[in-house]
């Protein structure tokens, strides 16, 4: 079941589309606040080891990493997984139609 994905990660912040609202406050305590949108969290990040940090502890909530074009969260996961600060396996969903998807072990 979809908790929540990793909608950008980009650049300088991580953004995470919450599903389930009983992650509010883990979110929370890891650093990420409310966007203008009530269900999207972001968190500034200064680098790549920061940023590998906040996803390993995502993926330890059961937050998924989304899949798509170019530089999508999927791929930041697997270029930090390559450079060596992270190890292990992540949850990467991808939308099969609107509403739809399907979620993997990569």
């Amino acid at each position: 079941m979809l908790k929540g994905y990793v909608e950008r990660a980009d650049g300088d912040s991580v953004s995470v589309r919450l599903i389930d609202n009983g992650l509010d406050s883990s979110l929370r305590a890891i650093g990420f606040s409310n966007a203008a949108e009530k269900d999207i969290y972001v968190l500034r990040v200064a680098d790549n080891t920061q940023k590998a940090k906040v996803f390993d502890e995502l993926r330890s909530l059961g937050v998924a990493f989304s899949a798509g074009k170019e530089w999508c969260p999927s791929e930041v996961f697997e270029y930090l997984r390559d450079e060596q600060l992270l190890s292990g396996k992540y949850l990467r969903v991808a939308w099969t139609q609107p509403g739809q998807y399907l979620l993997t072990n990569a």
